[in-house]
């Protein structure tokens, strides 16, 4: 059987038919590594690590995230196999329609941009806090208290900043918002790399004990303190999957199988690095008391080792990570929420692109409002936003992981220039992040989320249902159109 190879000239347009806006062609390899990488990492590692130590104990908490490691590669696979088989804007957009069809495909993309279009909020209000923990000296007085946060002048004004100049960064053309991601990420990861040694050489494994965070036998302590932290592992890992929100812009020396060996170098190294932070702080002082410090993962090289250039060091690598990961997200939500508008499933306003600059103008715009929002928040808005955006993202995974099942079936012939040897790989994934799922709703689950948690995400749902349904109530597209429009020359 000849495989499906994607139509390379589909022929003229029929009348009335729109012509379907394409994206510039400049992505490498290399920049994919980095904007995945970046998204990755953030500075979740500086304000939660002590919270991760606190539910799993340092073995507990390492083991979380090399299990959790190893159960998204199952996933990763699947994502690896589809993205170069249908490398257009919106990865799941297109990947769930194909398989599934159109409201399938608006739920996961609509779900999905809550994971991403809020993380941009949680890394500017984090910015700020950085800032403020790197020069205290500059707080300004309190101007408003956001539950038990208080909201400065000083703690808004560095999100704001950085934010607008990643927005007219992104804005003005993805080649230089790549190349911005690879340098960043580079020289945050030489700051790692010198803190680690830091911390290798300073510190203590004595310190690691007890080595679980619950007591009792083995037998339950293990469990219960693996549990509490790996059902945050996917939210802390998601930006593997901003590859194939931009799997469209790739470059012409990116083959298609490239695509799929960055996402599943992406997760492997982004696991690596969780696992030494963890390392670094526990080495430094007894976990139990680097909980008590704010942004523990700078605190520790402070109080055990008196070296505050490293604590310094620390967070400026936190601050890198912020800027990496903001950018990483405004690439990938902008291109997932273009997408839904490109394709008919949010208003047309959102599918409209650059006639200089080759971008997604409107949806940048759009996320970036939203990212500029959060400075306002405070740190009080930190915790509901991780939690819920979790299980936003675990549900994608669910059903791109179905789709590739699926896909396998109503779709053999389908070109996939990275094939996942064995089918059980697939169903691996796809079982993987239903428990994934329902550790979030299980009662009594130790990863169960708060009735507020379920509200935000119910809000964001609702919001984007009568969005999609005023589009789909316009009838300004037909099925072919909306096949052209999402899935282009591999429909």
């Amino acid at each position: 059987m000849k495989a499906e190879h994607r139509v390379t000239n589909p022929g003229p347009a029929k009348s009335g038919m729109t012509h379907r806006k394409n994206l510039e062609k400049v992505i490498t390899f290399k920049n994919y590594i980095a904007i995945a990488l970046g998204a990755i990492i953030g500075v979740g590692w500086i304000i939660y690590a002590g919270e991760w130590l606190l539910d799993g104990g340092p073995i507990g908490a390492m083991l979380a995230f090399i299990l959790g490691g190893i159960l998204l590669i199952p996933i990763g696979k699947c994502y690896a196999e589809l993205t170069p088989a249908i490398p257009v804007a919106g990865g799941e957009l297109a990947f769930s329609y194909k398989a599934f069809g159109i409201f399938v495909s608006f739920l996961t993309a609509w779900l999905l941009a809550f994971n991403y279009t809020f993380v941009l909020p949680f890394e500017t209000i984090a910015i700020g806090a950085l800032f403020e923990s790197m020069l205290p000296g500059l707080k300004t007085p309190v101007l408003y208290i956001v539950g038990d946060n208080t909201v400065r002048m000083s703690s808004i004004l560095p999100g704001l900043f950085v934010g607008l100049c990643l927005i007219v960064l992104n804005y003005r053309g993805v080649k230089n918002s790549a190349r911005f991601q690879m340098f960043a990420m580079g020289l945050m990861l030489s700051c790692v790399l010198v803190f680690t040694c830091v911390a290798l050489f300073k510190g203590n494994v004595s310190h690691f004990h007890p080595l679980f965070a619950h007591g009792g036998p083995l037998w339950t302590a293990i469990p219960a303190s693996v549990i509490s932290v790996i059902v945050v592992v996917p939210w802390f890992m998601a930006g593997f999957d901003s590859i194939p929100q931009a799997a469209e812009e790739s470059g012409h020396k990116v083959q298609p199988q490239d695509l799929g060996k960055a996402i599943i170098m992406a997760i492997v190294i982004g696991i690596l690095f969780y696992i030494v932070v963890i390392m670094d702080v526990s080495l430094s002082m007894p976990w139990q008391e680097s909980y008590t410090y704010d942004l523990p993962t700078a605190a520790v090289f402070r109080v055990a080792f008196g070296y505050e250039w490293a604590a310094q060091l620390v967070l400026f690598a936190g601050i890198l990570g912020l800027i990496t990961t903001l950018n990483g997200f405004y690439i990938a939500s902008s291109r997932l929420i273009f997408a839904q508008g490109r394709g008919g499933l949010l208003p047309q306003w959102f599918g409209e692109v650059h006639e200089k600059y080759h971008t997604p103008k409107n949806a940048i715009i759009f996320v970036g409002i939203i990212s500029l929002i959060g400075p306002f928040l405070g740190k009080a808005a930190l915790t509901p936003i991780v939690n819920s955006s979790s299980l936003a993202f675990v549900f994608a995974l669910s059903v791109t992981s179905l789709s590739a099942v699926r896909l396998r079936k109503t779709a053999p012939s389908l070109a996939r220039p990275y094939k996942v040897k064995s089918t059980m790989t697939l169903y691996l994934g796809f079982t993987i992040s239903i428990i994934l799922v329902l550790l979030m709703l299980a009662p009594r689950s130790p990863g169960q989320l708060s009735p507020l948690e379920f509200a935000i995400i119910g809000f964001w749902f609702i919001t984007g249902l009568c969005a999609y349904l005023w589009r789909r109530k316009k009838k300004d597209m037909s099925k072919e159109e909306r096949d052209i429009q999402i899935l282009g020359d591999y429909r």
